[in-house]
This record gives C-alpha cells, structure tokens and sequence, in this order.
C-alpha cells in the first residue's frame, strides 16, 4: 500500500479506536469498518486524489456514522448508569489528523485551492472545539465534509473553463452544466441524481449546439474542393503553366462540378436548419473559423493557425460570384477573382510551431494554463494539453 495513503487510513483508524466504544455490537461494526477501509486502501495508488475517492466511494459518510453512534452510545450508558466517568475521548485535533495529512499533501496546488479553502475552515472549527460532539455537530451544520469535494471539483471545473473558446459552446456546455450542477448538490445523493439529469440534458442540447459547427465544416470542405488546388485554383496553375494535359485539366473541372453542387446543397440546408446565409456565417467570430483549413495550437480549441490570409476572402468570392449564382463551368473556369490572388495551403509545420507559441504567450496568464502541469498530473485530468507542452518559437493566432 502507498506509505502516504497508508498514513491517511491509520489516521481514521486510530480516530475511531480512540474513542470509548461500550456496545459490542459497535465494536463488530468498527472491526468491519476497519476491514473494508484497508481493502479500499489496498485499491488506490494515488494519494493526490485518495480523499476524493474516499469521499466518492461512501467510506467517508460511514465514517462520520460511526464516530456518532459511538459518542451517542457512550452518552446514553453514562446517562442509564448514573456516573460521569472520566475516560479519554477523541478530541477534534485527533479526529481531524486524516485531514491534515490530505491537506500537507495537496497545499501547495493551486488547482485545489477552492477544496483547501474547505480544510482550513474545518481545522479553523476545530482549534474552537474541545468536545466531539458540539465539533461534530458545527462541522455538519456547515456541511464541510461534502463541500470539501464539491469545492475542490468546482474549482477544477472553473479552471478548465477558463482554458476553453466561450464562444465554443458545444464544448463549454457539459462544463457550464457540470458547474450548475456541483454548485445546487448539497450531498452526495444530490450530486448523483443532479448528475442523471445533466447526463440527459447534455444529450439533448450538445448536439443541438454542435449542429451549426458541422455543417460549416462540411461547407467548408466543399468550397475547398471547389476553390483550392484541385479544382479551379489547379486548373488556374494549368492554364497560367501553359501546358494542361486533357487528363489533369477534367480532374480539376469534376472537382469543381462536384464541390460547386455539395457546397449549394449544404448552403440550402444551413439556410433551411439553422436560418444562416454563408455573410452570417463569415459575421460569426466562431463559425467563420470553422470554415477554413485550421490546425488547433491549443489542447482546449481555444487558439487556431489558419494558412495564407486571405481564404475567407476567396470563398466569398467564390461563393457569391459563382456558386449562388451557379455559373456555368465554362465561364467561372475563364472567370478571374474579385480578390487578389492566394494561396490555398494548409499551415506549413513551422507556421503552427510558431502559432503555438504565440497561443501560449498569449493565453499563459489564463489559469487553465498557468496550472496545466498540475492539471495533468496524476488523476486530476481535464484536457488534452496539447499545444501547450512544447516550447516553439514565434507565431500566429485565430
């Protein structure tokens, strides 16, 4: 078993034994308890996320059952026999050494700050405490013990959220969501049957906001073929070449025929679905993205490397000047752009190298990427972290 976790659980242990336990039948559930902690302990291997575990699994709540029917046990037999022993008890401090070492362990992780804030309120109660019971009680009352981990949760969540696009909403949504729901639990019953609703919820509406983003992509995709080197910007190199074999000149006419068909129907279902012409498209700070060649340089999409500038200018063109007006082969073979002439290329490898970068001087300051090594380390997983784990130089941004 891990040394540091082994540590934690002889911490409740020696909370529980501590204490004056005067029903047999007590005794046998502390015995159990005892059994059934140490095979839980024998399963973790992290001690970063054990209290969390801990908490998750039920262990925790058995605990604080326990600690209470022992106390209430050992009031009821002084009251029935009429004396007042004096016998030792568990004091706060020593109930609260399990705490201690889950907190020396995490302290100094930022990520966990909300959860830590929790912990010092509980050892603050404590230092004001002297009996168990009235401890107890004030500790219950603030319901400490489950805001430990809806807080320490909740402040990941919120860090994670700082990471993502806001107007990606397909993608903050489960995490807006997943925020609502820690935030109105109140116990870990709560929280479960919070989390059957979100599960439905996040169902029904992340498709819904994800929708708008397909669909440009596939659009995208077609104006591609349509404008990019395989259909007319190829023939245009044919033409401007001098020399055009008769194979190569009707591969990039199909390309053209086919892309200029699939971006019209996809224009009429974004019209018909989702109420959107190709301006509204382009006048959407998200969606216009969505429609060119781009190489995500962070793990949370909040950053993109497009190619040469002027894509969006040529697509409009193109789309305006050609394909809704849907003009013979012929003539928007022949015809010359409304724009200056570009490139249509993917990012070369040293342009979104330098992208990265430049996303990562630009974003660093961002807690989601302040913290990211904490983040990744461990269990405590959000993410993907791509992007910002190399170290490039120079750069561009979406």
């Amino acid at each position: 078993m891990d040394p540091t976790i082994q540590m934690m659980l002889q911490g409740y242990i020696d909370g529980l034994e501590n204490m004056k336990i005067t029903d047999d039948a007590i005794r046998q559930e502390v015995e159990d308890y005892k059994k059934e902690l140490t095979a839980f302990g024998e399963t973790q291997n992290d001690a970063a996320v054990f209290f969390q575990n801990f908490q998750d699994s039920g262990l925790m709540g058995k605990y604080m059952d326990l600690s209470t029917k022992i106390t209430l046990a050992a009031q009821a037999a002084e009251s029935s026999s009429g004396k007042a022993e004096k016998k030792p008890r568990a004091t706060p401090q020593q109930w609260l050494e399990p705490f201690r070492t889950t907190y020396d362990y995490i302290k100094d992780l930022p990520v966990r700050e909300r959860g830590l804030a929790v912990y010092r309120k509980l050892f603050e109660i404590g230092d004001r405490h002297t009996d168990i019971t009235e401890f107890l009680l004030e500790v219950e009352k603030e319901n400490l013990l489950w805001k430990i981990s809806s807080e320490d949760t909740l402040g990941i969540f919120n860090i994670t959220l700082t990471g993502m696009d806001p107007l990606y909403k397909g993608l903050t949504y489960p995490i807006r969501q997943n925020i609502k729901a820690w935030e109105e639990s109140v116990c870990e019953a709560d929280a479960y049957y919070l989390q059957d609703r979100l599960s439905e919820d996040v169902a029904k509406n992340a498709p819904r906001l994800l929708q708008p983003e397909h669909y440009v992509i596939h659009l995208g995709f077609h104006l591609m073929v349509y404008r990019g080197p395989k259909g007319k910007e190829g023939l245009m190199d044919l033409i401007a070449s001098g020399n055009c074999p008769k194979i190569a000149f009707m591969n990039c006419a199909s390309a053209m025929a086919i892309g200029k068909q699939q971006a019209r129907r996809t224009l009429a279902i974004i019209k018909k679905a989702l109420g959107l012409t190709f301006d509204d498209i382009l006048a959407d700070e998200f969606l216009k993205y969505k429609l060119i060649s781009t190489a995500n340089v962070c793990g949370l999409s909040r950053a993109y490397v497009q190619s040469n500038a002027n894509i969006l200018d040529l697509m409009a063109d193109a789309v305006h000047n050609e394909i809704i007006p849907d003009l013979p082969l012929i003539e928007a073979i022949r015809r010359e752009p409304s724009v200056g002439f570009g490139r249509w290329r993917m990012p070369e490898d040293y342009e979104t190298e330098k992208a990265k970068q430049l996303a990562r001087n630009i974003f660093g300051n961002l807690p989601y990427f302040k913290y990211e090594d904490q983040l990744q380390n461990g269990n405590i997983h959000v993410g993907t972290g791509e992007g910002f784990d190399i170290d490039p130089t120079g750069g561009a941004k979406h």
